[in-house]
């Protein structure tokens, strides 16, 4: 049981070590020292377990210690009064005297389920109840597979909880790579690549997006307006291309489709028009161009066009040389 509890312990700590990585955190080396020592006592706490069994006077002390300096590192004692910390730096010390450090012990486990169910997250509260209850019942039954079970089961917890923390912050790097803050559509980069990717291949349709008197409306009613226009023109132009291709953000109030089955591009683009007029009561000046081989040139017409389309009146689409 000794050898589990080690090995869940050093699963935690090298996938606290990827999260501290992740995100760069300031204290990132102070908290991977902590954690190295913390790792040390619970190893001499198996290590006496083992060659001195039942003499709890010997190794819980070590457990407890390596228990606290994993606590430290998290908020709810990191950012404990310095007061109270050298409160519970001499309560620790104070389990390795005798006399004492049954009383020490009872209020360090205490202060532990008051802190932890106080001001941590449900995985962390029930991972310390667990191992302040397996450590009572081990000195009150003297049967010590209980704490090492119960220490086993914390790390778990640990080692759960910061494994979904990184995953959930890997994801969101990954988004932000490829999306657009604001509207949450494709950014421009990831537009290039896939439409490189697709037009080596086959034909791509380009619907080029601008909407009208984007700016009047910022002045007229905010920045705040206007960037819930764009975040709702982004939600139509998903919805109607859903199935057809993809929208993305090319850049300030310009929207772009790339669509995957040309033949639908015409009807997708007086689709997200006839939308955006009734859902949210703006115009767009819009550019179609269909082709394959060179995704700038593609872009480039696609452009010329949506520019004949704001230049000849506005909200209008644009397909070749003609406007519709």
């Amino acid at each position: 049981m000794p050898l589990l509890a080690i090995v869940m312990s050093a699963l935690y700590q090298y996938i606290r070590l990827k999260f501290n990585l992740a995100i760069s955190l300031k204290n990132a080396r102070k908290e991977n020292m902590l954690l190295l020592i913390s790792q040390i006592l619970l190893i001499i706490s198996a290590s006496i377990y083992v060659w001195l069994p039942l003499q709890l006077n010997f190794y819980i002390p070590f457990l407890v210690i390596s228990l606290f300096l994993v606590e430290l590192i998290k908020p709810w004692l990191m950012n404990e009064l310095l007061l109270t910390k050298i409160l519970i730096a001499t309560l620790l010390v104070a389990t390795f005297i005798p006399f004492i450090k049954g009383m020490a012990l009872i209020i360090l486990l205490l202060y532990l389920v008051y802190g932890g169910y106080r001001y941590s997250e449900f995985n962390e509260r029930f991972g310390i109840l667990i191992i302040v209850l397996s450590a009572i019942l081990t000195i009150t039954t003297n049967t010590d597979s209980i704490v090492w079970a119960g220490t086993t089961v914390y790390f778990a917890l640990n080692h759960i909880q910061h494994t979904s923390q990184l995953l959930s912050m890997l994801r969101q790097a990954s988004d932000n790579v490829i999306t657009d803050a604001l509207t949450g559509l494709y950014n421009r980069r990831w537009l290039y690549k896939k439409a490189e990717q697709l037009a080596r291949q086959q034909e791509i349709g380009i619907i080029f997006c601008d909407i009208d008197n984007f700016k009047k409306l910022n002045d007229e009613k905010g920045h705040e307006h206007g960037d819930l226009v764009l975040q709702q023109t982004g939600e139509i132009m998903r919805r109607v291309l859903n199935g057809y291709g993809f929208a993305s953000r090319y850049g300030g109030e310009e929207l772009i489709g790339l669509v995957t089955d040309t033949m639908f591009t015409e009807r997708l683009a007086e689709k997200i028009l006839e939308a955006v007029r009734k859902e949210i009561n703006i115009t767009m000046s819009i550019g179609i161009a269909v082709g394959q081989g060179s995704v700038d040139e593609l872009l480039k017409t696609a452009d010329e066009r949506m520019y004949i389309s704001k230049n000849t009146g506005k909200n209008k689409i644009t397909l070749q040389d003609e406007v519709v």
